[in-house]
């Protein structure tokens, strides 16, 4: 998805609106109003209302204001959803983490932005269901899956984790926690979603070209890709890492392990998130690579591949 600029402005107004109608504000000094400022700048130097500055790393940029667009659109697609109520008090750690997209990296210890992705999957899920929960965001015991949903006539539920670890031991000890409340919950099936974004090597994804002659003086040149295949695949490759990595490591009888309650797949979501640049039409424009990946470790039902496919259709609009 390219940035938006044509209609970044409006988005960002129609979402302070949104907070005023549910009692809240972008706080003073927060993140979000960081941001929402930076989006507004970024929007006057594409008009070139104001001059921009090629020394900025355009990367940090882009990945701040598109993360938080791509938010917002969300949250604005489903506010006239039946259970958009319950989503309400997630929207103030918005302002509380210490950041409040989910293009950038994390600090461990900022639990806000790791329920930060709850918000995120649990209005994917309002497109396609119409009973949405959200566990509470300051009464959470860690204890029950964080999103539960109805989806073709069950009871779903997804828990979803961050990871700040390369190692896939923490991996799949993130998958074990995760599929344990699932099977202690009342739902029938359900599905661990992990948030890849704190270990995406996001220079990977849009290098700078020419690092040796910045320290001489020259501006930053930032790459750009012929086709979008190209860093798609970048980001494909850490699930495929993994699955090779924890394979060997815990053994396939292990892994397998997961799905013996018949509520969890041999298998977990990853979700991948980041930003680059494509060429398009002879330009190169930020562009943001989001994706659910479904990895597998032995035979997966066709229901946990449904979800999978419906949760990126709802991400990109598609539904």
């Amino acid at each position: 998805m390219k940035f938006p600029f044509n209609t970044s402005e409006q988005l960002l107004f129609d979402f302070e609106q949104l907070l005023k109608d549910n009692g809240l504000v972008i706080e003073t000094n927060s993140d979000l109003e960081r941001i929402s400022i930076a989006i507004l700048e970024t929007n006057a130097k594409h008009k070139k209302e104001i001059l921009h500055d090629d020394k900025n790393d355009v990367r940090d940029i882009f990945s701040d204001v598109s993360g938080l667009i791509d938010f917002v659109s969300q949250i604005l697609k489903h506010k006239n959803h039946k259970d958009f109520g319950k989503l309400v008090p997630h929207l103030q750690l918005l302002n509380t983490s210490s950041t409040s997209v989910l293009t950038t990296k994390s600090k461990v210890t900022d639990e806000g932005n790791n329920k930060l992705f709850e918000l995120y999957i649990a209005l994917l899920c309002m497109a396609f269901s119409g009973n949405v929960d959200l566990d509470d965001p300051k009464n959470s015991k860690g204890d029950n899956p964080d999103i539960i949903f109805d989806y073709k006539h069950e009871k779903w539920a997804i828990a979803c984790k961050a990871l700040h670890s390369n190692k896939e031991r923490t991996l799949y000890d993130t998958i074990v926690k995760g599929t344990d409340q699932i099977n202690r919950s009342a739902a029938s099936k359900g599905i661990v979603a992990v948030n890849l974004k704190n270990i995406i090597d996001r220079e990977e994804l849009w290098p700078v070209t020419n690092r040796d002659k910045i320290a001489e003086g020259d501006d930053p040149l930032f790459a750009c890709f012929p086709s979008i295949e190209i860093p798609s695949k970048i980001l494909q490759n850490y699930g495929t890492d993994f699955q090779k990595r924890l394979t060997e490591t815990i053994g396939n009888e292990g892994l397998m392990k997961l799905s013996e309650s018949n509520k969890c797949p041999a298998g977990f979501l990853i979700f991948l998130h980041g930003m680059t640049s494509v060429l398009h039409e002879e330009r190169c424009p930020p562009t943001i690579l989001k994706t659910f990946n479904l990895v597998e470790f032995g035979p997966v039902e066709v229901r946990y591949k449904e979800l999978a496919r419906d949760l990126n259709s709802s991400m990109h609009n598609k539904i």
